[in-house]
């Protein structure tokens, strides 16, 4: 067996994965039947389909020629879990503003060919839409600044 095409290959394992996932942890709530419908029994059919569509996909990997896996770059992943985190942390003692600008400029660092002038507009862009939507528009208990 040649795998023709690596990254199709992967992803339709992962896919596969993804989905015994969804399969394993439906089993935790009730299936009922096709007429009265659990929710356990939805998640273990949408993990079905994904299954099958992860297997076409790997199989299909066999029989036709495509790109190889790309080089892993493990520095962007890293830099946007911790901003990630980050921003998890300051949110509460810090206010929306001070986090948004948290996540925004250590994600920068991310990529290598990030400017300084961008990533600033960046900030303010994000902060002014993220204050709107989420605390002016939709009204959600967020502090803006710092506590006192």
């Amino acid at each position: 067996m040649h795998i023709r095409s690596p990254r199709d290959f992967w992803s339709g394992l992962i896919f596969i994965a993804i989905a015994a996932g969804f399969i394993i942890g439906a089993q935790r709530y009730g299936m009922g039947d096709m007429h009265l419908m659990g929710p356990g029994l939805f998640a273990t059919l949408v993990g079905l389909l994904l299954a099958a569509l992860g297997a076409v996909i790997a199989l299909r990997a066999l029989a036709i020629d495509g790109p190889p896996v790309p080089r892993f770059y493990l520095r962007p992943i890293a830099v946007s879990l911790i901003a990630i985190a980050l921003f998890g942390l300051t949110l509460r003692h810090l206010g929306l503003v001070a986090a948004v600008a948290v996540v925004v400029l250590i994600g920068a660092l991310a990529s290598r060919e990030s400017r300084p002038l961008e990533v600033a507009g960046l900030v303010v862009l994000l902060a002014v839409f993220s204050v709107a939507v989420f605390v002016w528009m939709l009204g959600l208990p967020i502090p803006l600044w710092p506590d006192a």
